[in-house]
């Protein structure tokens, strides 16, 4: 959603406005500004709803998800209109929540790309306009949109060209590889809609990761040195110099199992080129 436009537009009288043969009153883009009510589909005026109660819960744990665990230079936003206008006419919708990688940054204006993952909620929307949300979704190749219903506590996945698949209690809910930056490749149904559950992946777990990360990472690099120290000890003691080249090799190879067998081979070669083969 246009970041800095936060005045109403004069867009006109809304009482003034003709009906489309839907029986929705006609609008443009204009009529779609960062705090209007209004989302504009194929030039017809459709009302969003308000995000309160468990609908905006939804939005806050999965946007939260979203913006712990993307990667960088992927962007997880709330409430965001997009541009789909295409030959049938103007549309501007806004998904609950978005996962987008190619977002321009500084831009007050639509979000006019395709998003990664589209979310929305089944819960205070009318399944009519939803359903015609997602349609025009799939029409634009959006490649993965997230039906999320509320009461039911289940998710529905929907992609273009294939069936959707539902994912119920007690399931793991598969995540977009630009949801890894942590390692997580699946959560809990529960963590989706329960704010207690979902603190198990929030941003406090993300650094407990990364330290966990950083301390194997430490020790597999000490196992490394401690491994080309051995090999040097080794060719030393066989009388094998290291030129430039060669202490390049050993200085770059993270490789337990090269450096391993490079010991033994330099146990018994006669050659620098012999020990590291």
């Amino acid at each position: 959603m246009p970041a800095s436009s936060s005045r109403p537009r004069d867009t006109g009288l809304l009482e003034l406005r003709s009906y489309a043969p839907s029986g929705r009153r006609l609008g443009t883009a204009a009529d779609c500004y960062d705090g209007s009510k209004w989302e504009l589909h194929r030039g017809e005026l459709v009302e969003q709803m308000s995000s309160k109660d468990i609908h905006g819960l939804l939005m806050l744990l999965i946007g939260s998800l979203f913006r712990t665990h993307a990667r960088p230079g992927v962007t997880g936003m709330a409430d965001v209109y997009c541009d789909l206008t295409d030959e049938q006419g103007p549309s501007i919708r806004a998904p609950d929540v978005v996962l987008v990688g190619d977002l321009q940054r500084g831009k007050d204006d639509y979000y006019r790309g395709i998003p990664i993952v589209a979310v929305e909620i089944r819960a205070t929307q009318a399944k009519r306009h939803l359903d015609e949300k997602v349609a025009l979704y799939l029409e634009h190749a959006w490649p993965c949109i997230w039906l999320v219903h509320a009461e039911k506590e289940e998710i529905e996945i929907v992609r273009p060209g294939m069936g959707s698949v539902v994912y119920r209690a007690g399931s793991r809910v598969p995540l977009v590889p630009e949801l890894d930056r942590f390692g997580l490749r699946e959560v809990p149904l529960s963590a989706l809609f329960n704010q207690e559950e979902a603190t198990r992946y929030d941003a406090e777990w993300a650094r407990s990761v990364g330290r966990e990360a950083g301390l194997e990472a430490g020790l597999e690099r000490g196992r490394t040195e401690g491994l080309a120290k051995a090999l040097r000890r080794v060719l030393a003691r066989r009388g094998l110099s290291l030129d430039a080249n060669v202490e390049a090799r050993l200085t770059s190879c993270s490789d337990e199992a090269i450096l391993e067998r490079w010991i033994d081979q330099a146990t018994v070669a006669e050659s620098i080129q012999d020990a590291l083969k």
